[in-house]
């Protein structure tokens, strides 16, 4: 059991989560725990015992000074005539202003245990992360919103000029880096960039900031949760002129004092060799979650850094269903935190999914809003409308792109497209050219692999109806051009499964013609209980927290495997593999 993660704040409840079939379950994680989204007193309710009228909890933290990240002590005490109980909870509050917070506003939440209710108080040691507050206390409530005890504020004092969330990005050019990151300040946004440690003589890349605030989100509740947490500057400079395979070291700033703790990148593969050698991950549907099967979201997070620090892995792509948030902004903030130490390191390549974006009402910015009557997205992103995701990312770009909704890259012999399942793809469609076009441009002599990602599969045998209608509709419209181009592999997420596929053309096994299709939704929302509808092209279908990792061997040659989030297992364990081998003809 733990409360506050050092890496993410991380809490020690937990909870079942719908996979997007546009169903709201009513719970949303906060912070790494649980809150029931406009009704609070539900997730915090309990029978208050003996508690006379000037009865108090004692609440303490030190050291009351200290910088984002580093551990506090919390300490409780109960005063005579107090009979404590496990519906006693304690709520952590950051603000600039604590004393006009509002009790409901709290970032993250925890219920005392029976051993601290069977003494004379409690403690515990957390990570103080303050989204960059300058103050943050704790708060003792009996049910509900009994408030009965509140601690001294800490004060946080690199709440401003901290540089955290460090993640980067491929762009449009092999020799370039996106480097983004996040900061209370937006003075002098920088990188500083060498090919050795101690940064001697590095160069210095300006970058840009920007934000976003609550009005620019198009619906409820994103556009009135009561605890809406400014999201800071999201700052992003691009390096270039850089070497092939090289490690360059780098720091980034926002104000040309505070810089983030140095750390390093291996810069793209050459485009030009066929049977160039690398690894990748894979996954979608992840969040923040803890508590069942290893702690998923945070297993995924542990487990990828350990691949890409230790074996080689060269990049991470996450197909949607990012940090869940929800209309709850400061989610945004744990999920960075929890990526950081393997996203500092490799790009970290995104595509929506449909709880970043769906919508009814309101404007989007990626001006397509596709709602045909067999879609059931409904208000998934309950009312984000994947502005967060839109202002905290940028991914390459061309004429035809869109942003972080559609939009495609080469990183050694693998052409990758990343695409919206939220979007229309019919033919003539912004997307459908863009794919089109793409497909027919890509050289297969120099560039022999194409992967495409998206979020909703084409192809799953799980029976969900709604989503299998919304799945049967994406075939209609895709399945002949991916076909048309020899698409290798088709990777997705939306079902929070596994599932291995043979070659599938038109719902048929199909080794002539069909092309894998294989998703992996299993980073860290809680795992799907459907029923399961027959098919010939199921090769292996498992409900196991896990990740994929893709090995290109070499211009005939790719090994596929998942990675089960297996607990006390530092980079888990290889649960399914196979190669995929180029048909020959």
């Amino acid at each position: 059991m733990r409360f506050f993660h050092p890496i993410a704040a991380i809490a020690l409840l937990s909870t079942a989560q719908g996979h997007g079939t546009g169903a709201h379950y009513g719970i949303l994680k906060l912070g790494g725990c649980m809150k029931a989204k406009h009704h609070e007193d539900h997730s915090l309710t309990g029978t208050l015992l003996n508690l006379s009228d000037d009865a108090v909890v004692q609440v303490s933290v030190s050291p009351d000074s200290l910088k984002d990240g580093e551990e506090a002590t919390v300490e409780w005490f109960y005063e005579t005539g107090y009979a404590a109980s496990t519906s006693n909870w304690i709520g952590y509050y950051c603000s600039d202003d604590l004393a006009s917070l509002e009790d409901t506003n709290y970032i993250d939440y925890r219920y005392v245990t029976s051993s601290e209710v069977s003494s004379s108080g409690g403690s515990f040691t957390t990570s103080i992360k303050s989204a960059r507050s300058s103050f943050c206390e704790f708060r003792f409530f009996s049910s509900s919103y009994i408030k009965i005890g509140v601690s001294n504020a800490v004060e946080v004092t690199d709440a401003k000029t901290k540089v955290q969330h460090l993640h980067l990005a491929l762009t449009s050019n092999n020799d370039e880096m996106r480097v983004s990151w996040t900061s209370g300040s937006n003075d002098a946004p920088k990188v500083y960039l060498s090919t050795t440690e101690d940064l001697k003589d590095a160069g210095v890349f300006e970058g840009d900031c920007h934000t976003y605030k609550q009005s620019d989100m198009c619906e409820e509740p994103a556009t009135s949760e009561a605890g809406f947490v400014d999201p800071g500057w999201l700052c992003s400079a691009i390096v270039k002129n850089l070497e092939v395979d090289t490690e360059y070291f780098y720091q980034a700033t926002s104000d040309g004092v505070n810089f983030s703790p140095p750390t390093s990148f291996l810069s793209a593969p050459p485009t030009n060799d066929p049977d160039y050698s690398f690894s990748f991950l894979v996954y979608g549907d992840m969040g923040t979650w803890s508590g069942d099967n290893g702690e998923a979201s945070i297993a995924t997070a542990s487990i990828s850094t350990a691949y890409v620090l230790n074996d080689n892995v060269r990049r991470v792509d996450h197909f949607g269903d990012i940090s869940y948030a929800r209309g709850i902004s400061s989610t945004w903030d744990v999920w960075f935190d929890l990526i950081e130490p393997y996203a500092s390191k490799v790009p970290y390549m995104i595509t929506i999914g449909n709880h970043e974006y769906d919508h009814i009402e309101g404007t989007d910015p990626s001006g397509d809003n596709f709602r045909p009557s067999w879609f059931n997205g409904g208000t998934d992103s309950e009312g984000e409308c994947s502005v967060p995701m839109y202002n905290r990312f940028t991914m390459p770009e061309n004429d035809l792109s869109n942003s972080i909704y559609w939009y495609g890259f080469n990183y050694a012999n693998v052409a990758t497209l990343m695409l919206s399942s939220e979007h229309n793809m019919t033919v003539g469609s912004p997307q459908y050219t863009f794919v089109e076009e793409t497909l027919a441009a890509i050289d297969r002599q120099v560039t022999p692999w194409v992967i495409v990602e998206f979020h909703r599969p084409m192809y799953n045998n799980e029976d969900y109806a709604s989503d299998n209608e919304v799945s049967e509709n994406i075939q209609l419209q895709m399945e002949e051009l991916f076909v048309k181009h020899d698409v290798d592999l088709v990777l997705a997420g939306h079902y929070h499964s596994y599932l291995r596929s043979k070659r599938i053309y038109q719902d048929k096994a199909d080794e002539d013609n069909g092309i894998y299709h294989f998703t992996i939704g299993s980073a860290g929302a809680a795992l799907d209980d459907a029923g399961l509808v027959p098919k010939d092209w199921v090769e292996t279908f498992s409900l196991e927290f896990g990740i994929g990792k893709i090995s290109v061997a070499n211009s005939t040659h790719m090994k596929w495997e998942f990675i089960e989030n297996k607990e006390n297992e530092d980079m888990g364990g290889v649960t399914d593999e196979t190669w995929i081998v180029k048909r020959q003809g």
